[in-house]
């Protein structure tokens, strides 16, 4: 048996076919009902470039024949360059416990490595099989976060709760607007805009390693750039307060390649605004404007913390249900880099 791991670059149309083959067959032990994720998409979700930070990501093979996959998240900001971040390792059910994952994982630390990375955070969900947080332990590493993976079906969404929200607004954030825009944010609410998403600096990550950067004018115009490239549709509701301050905001990606499927992006409530159910209000008015906009939406995913009850109450209120969790382990990349040798396949 021979295990060979290549990198993945966006010229090389037949790796990524590859890359896409095992991450639809593993996608699907996780949600069956999706549609394959395409090449085009997984290329661009993952290959073109991001403002001060880079994906990267690499293919084994066994045999020639295309077996696994790791992603590595490498932020080059001011204050996460000492970190490296395992995303995602899958391996094909039928290549499992032949030193596949072992090969990918030495890949992607060996190039934290070189990037002068020193510590790692590998992510992984115990709900899928395998013994990962046995495995992780073993490489010297300990629990950081956990965070709940929550879907939201079209066809259940109670749309005349969300309207509710909406108009419940008026008594509980009077005094208080809400501005909403597809893709672009207008320049003249882009201060505001920045204001807003000011409420993630203290968004929880529990004992995780990790500081969170402030987002700046140049960079949400990167971003912008960067998602019409992914073919991304981004609806974003943003609620401004009577000093003309940003108070909350809330984004919905709608997915170009596959429009039935919607992802949550950050959703926030600045911390001298909170208390005036402004969350309910920017999520509920933020879904019903996607809906308008992409009828075609079937389901949406969003992401939490599980040490965030708050979000997660709204979460809940709206009809997300749990689909899977996901578990983050940290420490030293040397350390565990030394530990892959005694790790059984």
């Amino acid at each position: 048996m021979n295990v060979t791991v290549t990198e993945c670059r966006r010229e090389d149309t037949a790796l990524i076919e590859d890359w896409a083959l095992i991450r639809a067959e593993t996608d699907a032990e996780i949600a069956p009902e999706d549609p394959p994720i395409p090449t085009q998409e997984l290329a661009a979700e993952f290959l073109i470039p991001r403002e001060r930070a880079r994906y990267l990501a690499w293919v084994a093979h066994v045999d020639g024949e295309p077996a696994g996959e790791v992603v590595l998240y490498l932020e080059d900001g001011e204050e996460n360059t000492h970190l490296a971040t395992v995303e995602w390792c899958s391996v094909r059910p039928r290549f499992r416990r032949l030193g596949v994952a072992r090969a990918l994982i030495r890949t992607a630390l060996e190039r934290a490595t070189s990037e002068n990375r020193t510590q790692a955070h590998l992510w992984y969900s115990p709900q899928l099989p395998g013994e990962a947080e046995a495995w992780f332990t073993r490489l010297g590493l300990t629990r950081g976060t956990v965070e709940r993976c929550s879907r939201l079906g079209i066809a259940s969404l109670d749309r005349d709760l969300m309207r509710r929200w909406v108009n419940d607004a008026a008594t509980t954030a009077a005094g208080y607007r809400m501005v909403q825009f597809v893709n672009r944010c207008p320049e003249e609410y882009l201060s505001a805009y920045l204001d807003a998403t000011d409420a993630m600096l203290d968004a929880p990550v529990d004992d995780l390693d990790y500081t969170i950067e402030r987002t700046t004018a140049e960079e949400l115009r990167q971003r912008e750039q960067r998602w019409q490239a992914q073919n991304r549709v981004v609806v974003t509701s943003l609620v401004i307060a009577p000093d003309g301050s940003g108070a909350g905001f809330s984004e919905l990606f709608v997915n170009g390649f596959r429009p039935q499927i919607g992802q949550q992006g950050d959703t926030g409530v600045a911390r001298e605004h909170r208390g005036k159910r402004i969350g309910r209000w920017v999520k509920g008015a933020n879904i019903l404007l996607a809906l308008e906009q992409h009828p075609e939406l079937a389901v949406v995913e969003t992401y939490n913390a599980e040490s965030n009850p708050w979000m997660l109450d709204i979460n809940v209120a709206m009809g997300f249900a749990p689909h899977i969790s996901y578990v983050a382990h940290q420490g030293d990349v040397a350390v565990a880099l030394n530990g892959l040798a005694a790790v059984p396949a």
